[in-house]
């Protein structure tokens, strides 16, 4: 790899990295701390920290999806030895969708009262859909750098190209099916995420299909 093009790619990576990076410490700054009188009991102290607890939890389940599209993003900029005007417009929408995490986050957490009570289904799918649009623009970004037509990775045994892609493939399927699901209940779209267990059967099942088929 010429060292221009390997500079340019470490400035996409490095770009990439400092949004990822923002977009986890944007989580945690929607947290806001109560504030303790000289009044309040310790019963009320208790009482006001228990209210945090669905948002650090949304925080943490955020920080986890992040930090997966981040490994994943990772793991393509270790394969490429090349970069297109395409691949670079790709990266950016899937940055657009994970830069939106931290508020679809701060929209269900905070709102986490009408998840059970006179349910209402707009945060889940708002959050739900976020995380379709990173998955399915990771997807995109993966697609394009990973097709040997494109010339921007030189392929080789250790790389499974076909392999690769069905695993950043999945993720879009599971979160359409959530999302279309929460549309009528997020309740019945919270056990679809147990699909993810599936990925395994499914990769076997698609590599073994196409394999058969050549």
């Amino acid at each position: 790899m010429h060292g221009k093009k390997a500079f340019q790619i470490e400035r996409i990576a490095f770009f990439s990295d400092a949004v990822f990076a923002i977009a986890i410490t944007l989580l945690v700054i929607e947290i806001h701390a109560p504030v303790f009188s000289l009044e309040t009991t310790p019963a009320e102290a208790f009482k006001e920290f228990l209210h945090l607890v669905p948002e650090i939890v949304a925080v943490l389940v955020s920080f986890a999806l992040i930090s997966m599209n981040w490994r994943r993003h990772h793991q393509l900029f270790g394969i490429l030895n090349n970069y297109s005007g395409r691949l670079i417009t790709y990266n950016f929408l899937s940055l657009v969708a994970v830069i939106f995490l931290p508020f679809s986050t701060a929209l269900i957490s905070k709102n986490y009262q009408r998840f059970v009570i006179d349910p209402l289904t707009l945060p889940f799918i708002v959050y739900s859909f976020n995380n379709l649009a990173c998955a399915f623009f990771n997807y995109l970004l993966f697609r394009h750098g990973l097709d040997p037509a494109n010339e921007l990775y030189e392929p080789s045994p250790e790389i499974d190209a076909r392999r690769i892609k069905l695993e950043v493939l999945f993720p879009v399927l599971v979160f359409t099916v959530t999302t279309i699901v929460g549309f009528f209940s997020h309740f019945a779209a919270l056990p679809c995420f147990a699909l993810f267990a599936l990925e395994p059967i499914f990769i076997r099942s698609v590599m073994g299909r196409k394999k058969n088929e050549s």
